[in-house]
């Protein structure tokens, strides 16, 4: 901590304009969902990126926001990539926030605003530690790559191939991914793996119109035979039905759980299905199916007697090392026909494997032990996240080890209303990054 007094200093003294960063990116409304703000809010971070010290690039995706890719050579003989995504989720429902989810705002020591924790401070982050290094010391100790796309909240369409096209200029031997908070505790949490993603869309076709539901006795109703076959591929207990569907799951880093509990993740807890066990185990690296929606028939006031035209489920698998998804959708396929569902319609909407790295090596380490000096905590190191994204392409195309941590904490209500991140929390995670890259170089090389 002694050595860090003066870097700490200079990133306390300059939180806020570190913070505008953040709401610059925060008031761009890019919703991927809507392809709305994406090019001009990739063009902001080009900007905040040549601000920190970065040379940016923009590259346009067919079915995406822009790519953005900032560098910096120190000509050091290590590199760090860092990807991040500055793309968000819609703001519905608008009218649950206390202020306008694009106008972003500080107030009771908070910073609100769509997209705070997931991901724009974590951006605005990682460029305020770029910018504090520079500010302190002249020079950042390690060449530096920076990934910002604008799909991960859709899938990232069109990321695989471009690292795959860009595999050269990404190069690095480590990286730090998108997001990380403070649990109950106060304790940083350190990922070492994301699952992966199979999301279908199941349709049961009627006589493709509605018929008067006297007719129900003898007509087959889409809504009954989307619902049963559903109820085929989830137990009670949430096991998932499908022939073959655990045989490759990873357990591995399971260690890590022992001194963990269910509580430190904040969980919805009257909202839990299962009670006792392993549920740490089963929330972190067990597979499980979700329905994210159904859709079918009259929606609206008071009754309409009908059997509906179609029906429709959205369903989300999340997978976990070892899984291939389009495995996944092919036992998915199977199972269904044998059990006499053969007619229902799938259509796969997102599909990505799961990723992990080891908890030796020295990517996990290093932002294990430079948590510990930022936060003033011991942090918590767990195996993989319960949500997904596309780590894969930096550990398996790339073949980079990465770890996930970032500014947000257990109340910053991601994905939802009032979404928010808290300045201590953000000048902390500034200060986690500059470590990082101050101490990458003589950590990789110690593992050597």
């Amino acid at each position: 901590m002694e050595g860090y007094v003066e870097l700490f200093d200079y990133i306390e003294r300059n939180k806020s304009k570190y913070l505008d960063w953040a709401a610059r990116l925060i008031s761009h409304p890019s919703v991927s969902a809507h392809r709305s703000g994406l090019k001009e809010c990739a063009e902001a971070v080009a900007e905040l990126m040549d601000d920190a010290g970065l040379r940016p690039s923009v590259h346009g995706l067919e079915n995406s926001g822009p790519v953005v890719l900032g560098t910096l050579n120190s000509e050091a003989h290590a590199t760090l990539l860092l990807y991040n995504h500055y793309d968000v989720q819609p703001a519905d429902p608008v009218e649950k926030w206390t202020t306008p989810p694009f106008s972003p705002t500080v107030r009771n020591g908070k910073l609100y605003g769509r997209g705070s924790a997931d991901n724009k401070g974590n951006i605005a982050a990682r460029l305020a530690a770029v910018d504090a290094l520079l500010g302190v010391l002249g020079e950042v100790p390690v060449n530096l790559k920076m990934l910002v796309e604008g799909g991960e909240e859709v899938g990232s369409p069109g990321l695989e191939g471009f690292v795959n096209r860009e595999r050269d200029r990404l190069f690095a031997d480590g990286c730090i991914w998108e997001y990380g908070y403070r649990n109950r505790r106060g304790a940083p949490v350190v990922y070492l793996g994301v699952k992966g993603m199979l999301y279908v869309e199941l349709e049961a076709a009627g006589s493709g119109k509605e018929v008067h539901s006297s007719w129900g006795a003898v007509v087959e109703n889409p809504a009954w035979r989307l619902v049963q076959a559903l109820n085929t591929v989830r137990a009670p207990d949430g096991t998932v039905l499908i022939e073959g569907f655990y045989y490759d799951v990873d357990y591995s880093g399971e260690e890590l759980l022992d001194n963990l509990s269910l509580e430190d993740f904040d969980p919805p807890s009257n909202l839990l299905q299962r009670r006792g066990g392993k549920l740490l185990r089963t929330l972190l690296l067990e597979p499980t199916v979700n329905i994210n929606g159904l859709s079918s028939g009259y929606q609206g006031p008071g009754s309409k007697t009908i059997i509906p035209a179609t029906a429709s489920a959205k369903l989300d698998f999340r997978i976990v090392p070892r899984q291939d998804p389009a495995e996944i959708s092919r036992r998915l396929a199977e199972h269904l026909s044998k059990n006499g569902y053969d007619d229902l319609r799938m259509r796969v909407l997102q599909s990505y494997p799961a990723a992990r790295t080891s908890p030796d090596s020295f990517m996990a380490k290093l932002v294990a032990d430079t948590a510990r000096d930022a936060y003033g905590v011991d942090p918590v190191v767990i195996p993989s996240g319960a949500a997904s994204g596309p780590m894969y392409v930096i550990t398996d195309i790339l073949g980079i080890p990465c770890v996930s941590t970032g500014v947000g904490y257990h109340g910053s209500s991601v994905h939802g209303p009032d979404e928010n991140i808290r300045v201590d929390d953000f000048v902390a995670g500034v200060k986690h990054m500059a470590l990082v890259m101050l101490n990458f170089h003589r950590y990789m090389h110690l593992s050597e």
